[in-house]
């Protein structure tokens, strides 16, 4: 990963092997866009629509939240989209996503948690990622 904010959880059992995880600007902003860049290979296709995410946010200790949902809306949540083919074939695969940052983040280190598996009833792991992102220096 060529940056140290995200660590890729996965082993070699996940959908998705994380090949690199670009975020730019690296270090994150309140109230500016935040790109996310991920490329990887599939080992399946998959259906993205029914991709299930856990996704729990700390602050410190405190949890701020914690939530399951489809891919879809997670991105829609943090106002972004799945864009491009929603059933990939296996092979290569990349995304990008653009989030706009809302300026009233509030100062702190937070800690994100992100697990995901395929739906559609064979469930098995897709990525699991794990986020730091300080936002206490402005």
């Amino acid at each position: 990963m060529p940056t140290d904010l995200i660590e890729d959880r996965s082993d070699d059992s996940y959908v998705l092997a994380i090949e690199d995880v670009t975020l730019t600007p690296p270090f994150p902003a309140p109230g500016k866009d935040l790109r996310w860049e991920m490329a990887g290979q599939l080992k399946e296709q998959v259906d993205l629509t029914q991709v299930q995410c856990q996704v729990q946010v700390k602050l410190g200790v405190v949890t701020l939240l914690r939530k399951t949902a489809s891919l879809p809306e997670v991105l829609k949540m943090l106002r972004g989209k799945l864009e491009g083919d929603t059933r990939p074939p296996a092979g290569p695969w990349k995304q990008t996503w653009t989030f706009p940052l809302p300026r009233e983040i509030p100062r702190g280190d937070f800690r994100i948690y992100f697990q995901s598996y395929t739906g559609g009833g064979e469930e098995k792991d897709f990525m699991d990622l794990y986020l730091r992102i300080d936002f206490s220096r402005r």
